[in-house]
């Protein structure tokens, strides 16, 4: 008998996409940003760091790379990107922590509210 290799599936699933939108608004909310830059191809410091911040969140929260890259029309390897350089500001400089900290924050309370 042919044996079956299963894929192994997180223990807790993440939510559906919508997850990643409201975060997506939240971040609109909290940096000033609409969604539809946060979304575009601008590569600005302030919309690069919102839309990496959102992504580290998403990772974090179990939503594979690939998902995570679809919905902001990015691919996965620039997800995998924006997470290494979220690490790296909010490793070297407090500011970046401090921002990332409340962000991830006021996130958490956005998401109760609207999920």
């Amino acid at each position: 008998m042919k044996k079956i290799k299963l894929k192994n599936w997180p223990s807790e699933p993440p939510a559906t996409v919508k997850g990643i939108q409201i975060l997506a608004e939240a971040a609109s909310v909290f940096f000033k940003i609409p969604i539809i830059e946060l979304k575009s191809k601008k590569r600005t410091n302030e919309v690069v760091w919102a839309r990496g911040v959102c992504m580290w969140i998403a990772r974090d929260a179990n939503y594979s790379s690939k998902i995570v890259g679809k919905w902001w029309h990015r691919d996965h390897g620039t997800v995998l990107h924006a997470v290494k350089l979220v690490n790296n500001l909010i490793e070297t400089y407090p500011s970046y922590n401090d921002q990332f900290k409340k962000f991830k924050t006021f996130a958490k309370e956005y998401l109760k509210k609207h999920l």
